[in-house]
Order: structure tokens, then sequence, then C-alpha cells
């Protein structure tokens, strides 16, 4: 029965590290293209003032 408690903790906490992982690089996606987005957004915004 030991054997087996260690494997179900060692797969449980594989899933958590799992979960933990792409939540991470979800978000940080996310981030990321909200970053670009608002960056090329003001260029866009900026150069089409400037040709106003």
């Amino acid at each position: 029965m030991g054997g087996w408690s260690c494997l179900i903790y060692i797969w449980y906490t594989l899933l958590y590290v799992n979960a933990v992982v792409f939540l991470f690089l979800f978000i940080r996606g996310l981030f990321y293209d909200y970053i670009r987005v608002s960056v090329f957004g003001g260029c866009v915004l900026k150069a089409h003032e400037e040709e106003v």
C-alpha cells in the first residue's frame, strides 16, 4: 500500500506543477499580448496624428 500512495502523491504533484506552469505561461502570454497591442496601438495612433 505504501508504494501506491507514493505513486499517487507523485502523480498529484506533477499535475499540480503542470497546472501552475500552464497558468503562469497563459497569464504571461496574455500580459505580453496586452503590452504588444498597447505599444503597437500607441504607435499607430501617434503616426496617424502626425499625418493629419
